[in-house]
């Protein structure tokens, strides 16, 4: 009997998130569980007020950026012979993992402590406040 049936990976590129994807595929095939992405593109767009045009290529470009990474973990899932969905969300990461873990009725989260960006602090403040609100366990990866 599974224990798992679905379990969420979210996912920046780097290779402690590839640590964890790793992780959460091994659960995968050992539960034969559904594995799905996401890739949160965090805007700053409060904090600077660019031209409505410039805001567009930048918009574009973290969106194309965001699915080329996804693209990575899809990569990775396919080489283990898993099927993955994956989406990229808007918003702040905590919220948009615990919210997208509701929507799918995720099972488990699967999670780096730290990611891209030198940000080190305030990614372990994300994997804690995920922990804290998630609606399924959430299974940390150093």
């Amino acid at each position: 009997m599974a224990v798992f049936r679905k379990i969420l990976i979210p996912f920046d590129g780097s290779e402690p998130s590839k640590r964890a994807a790793e992780k959460a595929f091994e659960l995968a095939v050992d539960q034969g569980a559904e594995v799905y992405g996401i890739k949160v593109i965090s805007f700053i767009g409060e904090l600077i007020t660019p031209s409505d045009s410039l805001w567009t290529t930048i918009e574009a470009d973290l969106r194309e950026k965001a699915r080329s990474i996804l693209s990575e973990l899809e990569s990775m899932a396919e080489s283990k012979g898993i099927k993955i969905t994956t989406t990229v969300r808007e918003g702040s990461a905590e919220s948009e993992v615990i919210n997208y873990a509701k929507e799918i009725g995720a099972d488990l989260i699967v999670m780096s402590t730290g990611g891209k960006g030198g940000m080190g602090k305030y990614l372990g403040k994300t994997a804690d406040r995920v922990m804290r609100e998630a609606p399924c366990p959430v299974m940390v990866i150093k």
